[in-house]
């Protein structure tokens, strides 16, 4: 596997460098693959005027585990007009099959003239959304995600949110573990930490940006054991119950209690499937007054029951 970014003049290098960082912090974890740096053109100046030298050519063929990072720049919409962006376009058009892309910022534009992004919901820099929507509308831009992924392409909204993207990655290609102590080395504040109990229930509904509703989410998954009633959770963050129904509605597609039941039962997923607890036990550990009612929510979200969900790792 070769983790390939395709870089143009004027990349931001942050967009760059930030989820560069991520990989490499993986790759020393022990993670196995190649790092390379491609571009139509052998060298010229980032944005600001760092100069790139001795860059590789853009290759000829992929490997399907391979995996395309784009960072934005400056400029986009001008820069991507240059000869050497415009043989990156022609390349990626030709060249992508069902490898993973990941756009960070203006990345999604080269993304989408090279049509990458047909027919996929995606993300990109709020100030570039209303000009996407116009000039590529046969894909769906989302505003207010951190990232969002598609099949195989993954975009992110601006500079920090590529670090986010890259922690979800190798989070979910390489194990929630690496992603922790990846977040950990670098002292990023990790919306999906270690610390959470079900690491995948945190990165399904995760993706937006608001504070508050981040506020409440870090509460719950610190503190699985507790009940958490609507009046205690809008006040976590300063929101009456209503506009906390609303938020939750708007950016988590559920509700507040249906949230709060996905990590419960997400946290015992990983206690049936990871320890010798009883039922019963893993029922009170996870804050469910009785067995029954813990099996019932369990069976609610994941149409299966304790025992049943249990057996499949029993060998």
């Amino acid at each position: 596997m070769t983790i390939y970014f395709v870089l143009v003049p004027d990349t931001l290098p942050l967009d760059f460098a930030g989820p560069l960082q991520v990989f490499l912090e993986a790759r020393r974890l022990g993670i196995s693959y190649d790092i390379k740096y491609v571009s139509a053109s052998a060298h010229f100046a980032l944005d600001g005027g760092l100069r790139l030298q001795n860059l590789d050519a853009l290759p000829a063929q992929l490997k399907l585990e391979d995996v395309i990072v784009l960072p934005g720049c400056n400029n986009a919409f001008s820069i991507y007009t240059t000869d050497a962006a415009q043989e990156t376009i022609q390349w990626l058009k030709h060249t992508i099959t069902q490898q993973t892309v990941l756009t960070i910022c203006s990345g999604a534009v080269i993304a989408a003239k090279a049509g990458l992004l047909i027919g996929k919901r995606y993300t990109t820099h709020n100030q570039l959304i209303d000009q996407m929507r116009m000039l590529f509308p046969e894909s769906q831009v989302l505003e207010n995600r951190i990232f969002v992924e598609d099949c195989n392409i993954i975009s992110s909204a601006g500079i920090s949110s590529g670090i986010d993207m890259a922690l979800y990655f190798v989070s979910s290609r390489f194990g929630e573990h690496i992603g922790a102590q990846v977040a950990q080395e670098m002292l990023v504040y990790f919306r999906r930490t270690g610390q959470d109990p079900q690491l995948s229930s945190w990165l399904q509904f995760r993706n937006h940006m608001h504070r508050g509703i981040h506020k409440i989410q870090d509460e719950i998954c610190n503190n699985i054991e507790k009940n958490y009633s609507l009046e205690q959770l809008a006040d976590i963050a300063c929101l009456s119950q209503r506009q906390l129904s609303r938020l939750f509605s708007l950016h988590l597609g559920v509700s507040p209690h249906t949230y709060l039941q996905h990590i419960k039962v997400g946290h015992a997923k990983k206690l049936l499937q990871h320890s010798n607890q009883s039922v019963e036990l893993i029922a009170q550990n996870c804050g469910y007054s009785s067995s029954r009612q813990f099996r019932r929510a369990f069976i609610k979200v994941t149409q299966q029951s304790p025992q049943q969900f249990r057996q499949q790792y029993t060998y």
